[in-house]
């Protein structure tokens, strides 16, 4: 019998049967809710409220779900892998978007055998098509500790027309720029076997990096860091592109040449000069 999709809801007992995780998710740190306004701003509330490392937030529909700078995350109820989960990382931020975006890439490779690829700075994308998206935001719990929150979205099931009505596609431009798994796979896609994937994929790279950055000789060397952002710059499909980047009213252009070891985008303008991009939308000049 086919899905509906509007009426299908996470699984959270299959999802605990199918996760093997040490930290995220596990024992009372899996968290489900059906529809909420933002897994990202009911985690930030959790951190805030004492220790809470390891705790994961999900949700089969958000109301008010968060995108970069600002935009909004549509999803479709029942489609979408929504998770938001609370980490206190002894390494730099930056780290987290890296093997955010490798736990994304390993999941999608595991649960349905598809390559995807990372448009600078967390995009991730199945040919040229967006099919997930990360959000990073840090605060401090009532102890005064750094807290992050790692938001991950992810187009699982659908078409994209069923997030948007389909006549206000053209003018999005989802139809040219979006994806969803199942479209394409072309099968319906377990949410529950997706995100337990990437739950432990985001646990090895984190608790990995954790135990470097607590080791002082380990720390020294840097290794797993240094593993991690080549990998991840690997993965990047912007690199070697002609781009334009957009910074509220301000448009650089010019060849997007490398990463720092910070995650930066080295922007080789026109005129020969190379800046280092640390925020901003990245778009393909077309003609």
């Amino acid at each position: 019998m086919e899905k509906k999709l509007a009426a299908a809801k996470l699984n959270i007992d299959e999802l605990r049967d199918l996760l093997h995780t040490q930290l995220l998710g596990t024992g009372n740190h899996l968290l489900y809710r059906s529809s909420i306004d933002s897994t990202n701003t009911e985690a930030l509330r959790i951190a805030r409220q004492g220790t809470a490392e390891g705790v994961v937030v999900l949700a089969d529909n958000q109301t008010a779900g968060k995108g970069r700078v600002g935009r909004r995350w549509l999803d479709l109820p029942g489609g979408g892998a929504l998770s938001s989960t609370i980490l206190q990382p002894h390494f730099p931020t930056y780290l987290l978007i890296m093997i955010a975006a490798l736990a994304v890439v390993d999941a999608i490779k595991e649960t349905c055998n598809i390559t995807a690829t990372l448009k600078w700075p967390n995009d991730v994308l199945i040919g040229d098509r967006k099919v997930a998206g990360i959000l990073i935001e840090t605060s401090h719990d009532s102890t005064g500790h750094m807290v992050a929150v790692v938001g991950i979205g992810i187009n699982v099931n659908g078409r994209i027309d069923q997030l948007v009505g389909a006549d206000q596609l053209l003018a999005t431009g989802l139809e040219e720029s979006a994806t969803t798994l199942e479209m394409a796979c072309g099968d319906v896609v377990s949410r529950e076997q997706l995100i337990a994937r990437l739950l432990e994929n985001l646990e090895l790279h984190y608790l990995t990096l954790q135990r470097e950055a607590q080791d002082p000789l380990a720390s020294t060397y840097g290794v797993a860091a240094r593993t991690i952002r080549a990998r991840w710059r690997d993965q990047l499909s912007t690199l070697g592109r002609a781009i334009e980047v957009r910074q509220g009213e301000s448009v650089l252009s010019g060849v997007a040449e490398d990463v720092n070891d910070k995650g930066e985008l080295l922007l080789r303008c026109h005129s020969g000069k190379q800046v280092s991009i640390t925020w901003g939308d990245i778009g393909y000049p077309t003609g």
